[in-house]
């Protein structure tokens, strides 16, 4: 495709957009004729033109399924018009046939994104422009109940009827509408839908898998917030009650979400059960209303994907770019963030989730990293590396967050670690500290941005005297010391200078006999060559020099694949000789990727 084709696309997508929008204000008025349904003709070619246009392109997409789905209601528009099924008709044109084409627009809008000016397009890219708060809350005040509650389906019927039964036995506190969104199942679960009193039924011909087929169920949505789930989870007593709490507490909340019995982020809640009933009462009992469980997120996975329904409008939905839905998590959560919203996990809250049924099939392919890659060309960064939290934070003792109230984290990525310290002071201290950020790495600027109140950028940490004072209760830096060009005369020289009194420091260093390091000088890396080798003795030396003490040290070890572990074996029985304590001392020893220091600021009579 060219510039030329893919803009003669967009603009042909944009007038079938105004006639789809006549038809819409004929139906308003009530003056709908017969004749008026020659644009579904036009729409019918405009189609065929589309198909053809994208056919060879390599960027993947299901055009050519959702074109199937939107002729198949085009000729139920036409029938349904000819014998007169005027509710029939109504329901179609809005919630099957419109929503399809809108989908169709994001599609194509997507190949097409490199070779347009996406701001003479502002419909098909919704990343165009500020989000505006004031008209998301105005047009969630005249919504036609409190949440929509969409659950997408693909065969598996049996889960699906669990998960169904278990919305409608444990939702009765909340004015919602179920909508159910069948992605063209062949295992019965349009006639279940159907069966099932008041909810709003989407049946799609042929599936146009999990990213379109939820959009498919939001675009449908009339609450004020939506709340998307997948049919692979059991909702329990208060679950939707919960979530709502948290999101109306603070009108910057943008997206909460509960935690599982089975599920990745720290969103993990281990509730023992012997049957469904026995996990019910169970969580009956836990699901109970607690500000001190909720933590604030740079990425959160949707166990429900609770969010302001124009919010999700605004932003465009999930977005169809993620061809099977992997790291569509990590997307609507930067795209939320970045909108100026925060992200809520609500840990006190427990759902039960089987287990990924919805995306089993896509899983068998290399989906993973095929959806990693796209969100790097999408960002710039690695959601598993950059938005991650590091495990190393549970290790920092709770004595010593107390007292905390303000946080300065220093290269701290996307500040997920950060955001979680502060989630821990929060739980185990009751307070939310102020946090500040200081980087090096400018790829990171608008995500700290988004959950910091001051970022200072830095060349080097000989800066930081030039803009923190003294004020700082607790530092975290989260990139290891060694990788820095900074000597540690000057990092900490310069720590003292923004730390209170009785403040604490909390940063790393490489073990430089680890697994990795091995693998990495074995490899001649240039991360090697270019790393300082500090031991624990010089550390602790330089920092006492400058005012710190000593509160401990921990070596983290991170969870490795079997050949690394065997590798650990090998090394420690050559190099300990058989004897068993100094075996497990240099087992203890490769297994370290990382020395997490924490100390006290005392001062320093001299600075």
């Amino acid at each position: 495709m060219d510039n030329y084709t893919a803009t003669q696309l967009l603009q042909s997508l944009q007038a079938g957009h105004e006639g789809i929008r006549h038809l819409d204000n004929c139906i308003q008025n009530g003056e709908l004729n017969i004749s008026d349904l020659a644009i579904l003709d036009d729409l019918s070619d405009l189609l065929s033109v589309v198909e053809n246009s994208t056919a060879t392109v390599s960027t993947p997409n299901r055009v050519k399924e959702i074109n199937a789905n939107i002729m198949f209601y085009i000729n139920e528009l036409k029938e349904n018009a000819t014998h007169d099924n005027v509710e029939l008709f109504l329901y179609d044109f809005r919630f099957h046939f419109s929503s399809l084409y809108r989908i169709l627009e994001f599609e194509v809008a997507y190949i097409a994104e490199d070779l347009v000016s996406k701001r003479d397009y502002p419909r098909f890219y919704p990343e165009i422009g500020v989000v505006d708060h004031d008209d998301i809350s105005a047009r969630g005040a005249n919504s036609l109940c409190k949440v929509s509650i969409v659950l997408l389906a693909y065969n598996n019927l049996d889960y699906t009827r669990d998960c169904v039964e278990s919305i409608l036995m444990n939702t009765n506190n909340v004015d919602y509408e179920l909508i159910l969104v069948d992605n063209g199942s062949t295992d019965g679960t349009k006639e279940y839908f159907d069966s099932i009193p008041g909810a709003k039924v989407i049946h799609l011909k042929y599936n146009i898998h999990l990213v379109k087929g939820f959009n498919m169920g939001l675009m449908a949505a009339e609450g004020k917030y939506s709340a998307a789930v997948c049919n692979d989870f059991i909702f329990t007593p208060n679950w939707l009650e919960n979530l709502i709490i948290c999101i109306e507490s603070d009108d910057q909340i943008g997206f909460a979400s509960p935690g599982a019995t089975s599920i990745s982020n720290l969103q993990q809640i281990s509730i023992p059960f012997i049957s469904k009933e026995d996990f019910q009462e169970k969580a009956k009992e836990y699901n109970v209303s607690d500000p001190s469980k909720w933590e604030e997120r740079v990425v959160l996975l949707p166990n429900v994907l609770c969010c302001p329904t124009a919010l999700l409008n605004r932003i465009g939905y999930y977005d169809t770019r993620f061809f099977r839905g992997e790291f569509l998590d990590d997307d609507i959560s930067f795209r939320i963030r970045r909108a100026g919203y925060k992200l809520i996990y609500c840990g006190d809250t427990v759902t039960h989730h089987y287990g990924s049924l919805t995306t089993v099939t896509d899983h068998q392919t290399n989906s993973l990293e095929e959806g990693r890659e796209t969100f790097k060309e999408r960002y710039g960064l690695d959601a598993w590396m950059d938005a991650r939290m590091s495990s190393t934070y549970l290790d920092i003792e709770a004595n010593l967050l107390s007292g905390v109230n303000s946080i300065l984290g220093i290269d701290v990525k996307c500040g997920a670690t950060l955001l979680q310290i502060k989630n821990r002071i929060w739980s185990i201290h009751g307070n939310k500290p102020k946090l500040s950020v200081c980087t090096t790495e400018r790829k990171y600027d608008v995500d700290v941005s988004s959950i910091a109140e001051q970022v200072f950028p830095l060349d080097s940490l000989s800066q930081l005297p030039e803009v923190m004072k003294k004020s700082i209760d607790l530092v975290y830096i989260e990139k290891p010391l060694d990788c820095y060009s900074d000597n540690l005369e000057t990092i900490f020289n310069s720590l003292s200078h923004t730390m209170n009194a009785n403040g604490k420091l909390v940063f790393t260093v490489n073990n430089i006999i680890s697994i990795e390091s091995l693998y990495e000088m074995l490899n001649s890396s240039n991360s090697v060559h270019n790393r300082k080798i500090y031991i624990r003795d010089m550390v602790c030396a330089q920092a006492r020099i400058n005012g710190f003490e000593l509160y401990s040290i921990v070596n983290y070890a991170p969870q490795r694949n079997p050949e690394s572990d065997q590798m650990v074996e090998n090394i420690a029985q050559f190099l300990g000789n058989g004897r068993e304590n100094e075996v497990n001392y240099l087992k203890s020893l490769l297994n370290s990727t990382y020395e997490i220091y924490q100390m006290s600021y005392i001062g320093n009579e001299s600075i």
